[in-house]
């Protein structure tokens, strides 16, 4: 209990070292533009043929050159100091539920991270230290007040050896992490005074905490050095899936500079994301377009489509017939060659039958 206790307290050196926990407008202290909304569920599979992250969705932060898909798994890895990798969505989301099917990376040093984070820095964590086999960390933070002590050390063997799912479920009275659908910790609204709730992005990916030069109070929180002789150190991610409590919305703004869940305004009406992930295959836009078609129309088309076939089947049926004409003479002209040898072949024999070409040869053989 000592150990983890002083690990939690070394964590909050570790707040601003990694790209994940920035912002690029505070609302706190300036006027910013609106957070364009999920206001759906948004899944994401990794198969064989993912070639990129969908850009619609997601933006690679840090490391877009080192980022790869194998065998239905993206990977995200580093292999030398200064390198990270970091996602996020294009989308935030107002309460809510997200779940990553991941791996985390192996070695003392490296940090695997999913969190949710605001503009103001509102935060909510899940972090997995690859020198550590038998914990992972969850901790959240208000408005990027990092003096907060609220890490807490979850017992678990070797996060990095297996895939499992990793859940953070946000709502207006309560917070909880859940690990393979097991709930792990549950933070109510009442019992934090500053309490994450405002409109969050997903990110996760991969840094080196351990790296030299880091503060010393990050690198023992990431359990020592990075030894990059046993590089490349990769996190492993199957699949995401986040879901949007507040539905029907296109973009969430602060409606003044308190941080709190009741200034933020929202206009009604479909997002982005949601229209392109409920957006029709061409098979759907086929079948929309023939239903909204007046009953005239569609026996219009009908009838040229089957116009269609009948000059197609007419066509076919004058091609097999020019075939079979074309066959026919090519037979009877093989029928009449054939009669032609086999007559010659007959003739052949009945002269060497009568002795013909015996009586030829002894007419012109040798002089004695």
């Amino acid at each position: 209990m000592v150990r983890l206790l002083s690990l939690s307290a070394l964590a909050l050196f570790a707040a601003n070292a990694w790209a994940q926990t920035s912002t690029l407008c505070n609302p706190l202290n300036s006027t910013c533009p609106a957070d364009p909304a999920l206001s759906a569920t948004y899944n994401t599979n990794f198969t064989k043929s993912t070639q990129a992250w969908e850009s619609d969705f997601f933006t690679i932060v840090a490391g877009e050159e080192l980022v790869g898909f194998d065998q239905g798994v993206a990977q995200l890895p580093i292999t030398q100091k200064g390198q990270s990798v970091t996602i996020q969505t294009n989308f935030y989301i107002m309460w809510g539920h997200v779940d990553i099917v991941m791996q985390a990376a192996p070695g003392q040093g490296i940090i695997s991270s999913f969190i949710l984070i605001s503009d103001d820095l509102d935060e909510i964590d899940w972090e997995f230290l690859g020198g550590n086999d038998t914990t992972i960390e969850n901790n959240w933070y208000g408005w990027g007040n990092t003096s907060q002590m609220n890490a807490h050390w979850i017992p678990f063997a070797n996060a990095s050896e297996g895939y499992h799912t990793y859940s953070i479920d946000w709502t207006q009275e309560r917070l909880q992490w859940l690990v393979d659908g097991n709930v792990v910790r549950t933070l109510p609204y009442a019992a934090a005074p500053e309490y994450p709730q405002t409109p969050m992005q997903v990110r996760f990916g991969i840094w080196a905490a351990g790296s030299a030069g880091e503060p010393q109070g990050t690198i023992e929180w990431a359990g020592g050095l990075v030894d990059w002789s046993q590089a490349p150190f990769i996190m492993n991610v199957k699949s995401l899936t986040v879901t949007d409590y507040t539905t029907n919305v296109t973009s969430y703004s602060y409606g003044d500079n308190s941080g709190q869940y009741t200034s933020i305004k929202s206009i009604t009406g479909q997002s982005k994301a949601y229209k392109q992930i409920h957006s029709p295959t061409r098979w759907q836009q086929a079948q929309d377009t023939w239903n909204g078609l007046s009953t005239g129309a569609k026996i219009g088309i009908a009838c040229g489509v089957l116009g269609a076939l009948a000059l197609l089947a007419l066509g076919f049926s004058i091609y097999c017939c020019a075939q079979r004409r074309s066959g026919r003479l090519e037979r009877q002209a093989a029928d009449k060659e054939w009669v032609r040898q086999e007559s010659e072949l007959q003739e052949y024999r009945s002269k060497m039958a009568n002795g013909a070409f015996a009586l030829s040869s002894m007419s012109h053989g040798a002089k004695f």
